[in-house]
């Protein structure tokens, strides 16, 4: 992190210590900012207003955080994801340097400096003292203090919070740093609850959405639109194939790769999930005429996937079964209509797999 260009400040020149916050009203600020990051659309649309009260609390010029997104035994790369500024001056977050900013790790210094992280070590820079993998940087961007706290998640490195002082050094005072991790560990907190939303909702093998999601699009379309959307169903065809002849390692390399030529083919506003093995559904905001359409489209993209494994080359056929929604003359749960849509949409598939496969067959 930078701090602006600028002539240090008098307390600076001085050499006086920037006062750190009173220990009660800085946990009490923590304590309120958490509120910021059980926003209901998840941690990072509440991050924004979290570091702004962490930055005013403290007193510092910038908060911010990295995001480590690459990292082996001998490199790391980080990408600058959020910051708050005290002042439009010290803003970095639109400076190229810091994005997916990668580090090697070829010396004494940035050794132990990337060990630190590893290990979950805060760190309480000071311009006077830190070594040559940041003196440099210090010095060229005046900075005068900065205290970084990693990020850790499930026991590894996730990112960094930190503390930027440009207007006079600081000794960052114990339950300052404490009070501090306090919100690292509120933003880790943040980060599990993404990942526990992402793995209740979605299939891990193709990252597409599940069943439970899935009917939860439906739920939130029919309330917009109570009698349109289609539903389509998709069959591999003869998949078992795959799996019996080449190993279930080629049929999961098989299954993403059609995931993804399907995702490639969605409209806006269509949700597709996996429901198991072989089987996808497809939720679309439309009649079935459009449903069909688009199965047709998705039909033709499987038959064009050009798969192979370890030498094997794999064909992708595919039925699709289309239903669209009717009307209910009486209120419903979303789970009956949901019920009533697939059934008919599973017989369609039925009757395609009946024709010979690998085509599209509408039941209105």
């Amino acid at each position: 992190m930078r701090c602006a260009m600028s002539k240090p400040s008098s307390s600076a020149a001085e050499g006086l210590i920037k006062p750190n916050p009173d220990s009660s009203d800085l946990f009490l600020a923590v304590s309120r900012a958490s509120a910021y990051l059980t926003h209901p659309r998840g941690w990072r649309h509440g991050i924004a207003d979290f570091l702004a009260a962490l930055g005013t609390a403290t007193s510092s010029n910038r908060t911010w955080m990295f995001e480590v997104i690459d990292q082996g035994p001998d490199h790391y790369t980080t990408d600058f994801i959020f910051e708050w500024a005290s002042a439009t001056e010290f803003s970095e977050i639109n400076d190229p340097r810091f994005n997916h900013h990668r580090v090697e790790v070829n010396t004494a210094d940035t050794r132990a400096f990337y060990q630190s992280r590893l290990n979950g070590e805060v760190l309480r820079h000071h311009r006077d003292s830190v070594g040559p993998f940041l003196k440099h940087e210090f010095e060229l961007q005046d900075i005068q203090s900065m205290l970084t706290i990693p990020i850790m998640v499930d026991g590894t490195w996730w990112g960094i919070l930190g503390f930027d002082d440009c207007d006079a050094p600081r000794d960052y005072s114990d339950s300052m740093v404490a009070a501090l991790e306090i919100a690292a560990t509120l933003i880790t907190n943040g980060i599990l609850r993404e990942r526990l939303e992402w793995e209740v909702n979605h299939d891990h093998l193709t990252g597409l959405h599940n069943r439970r999601a899935l009917i939860q699009r439906i739920e939130r379309s029919l309330k917009e639109s109570p009698d349109l959307g289609s539903l389509i169903i998709i069959d591999l065809d003869d998949f078992k194939y795959i799996n019996d002849t080449l190993g279930h390692q080629a049929g999961d390399v098989a299954l993403k790769a059609v995931a993804d030529s399907l995702r490639s083919a969605l409209p806006k506003g269509a949700t597709l999930s996996r429901f198991g093995g072989e089987e996808f559904a497809l939720w679309l905001p439309a009649d079935g005429n459009a449903a069909c359409a688009l199965a047709e489209i998705m039909r033709e993209k499987l038959e064009e996937l050009d798969i192979s494994w370890q030498g094997s080359s794999m064909a992708i056929r595919a039925s699709f079964g289309v239903a669209q929604m009717r009307p209910s003359k009486h209120p419903e749960t979303t789970q009956v209509l949901f019920d009533r849509v697939f059934a008919r949409a599973d017989r369609a598939l039925f009757e395609a797999k009946d024709r010979g496969r690998n085509q599209v067959v509408y039941t209105d």
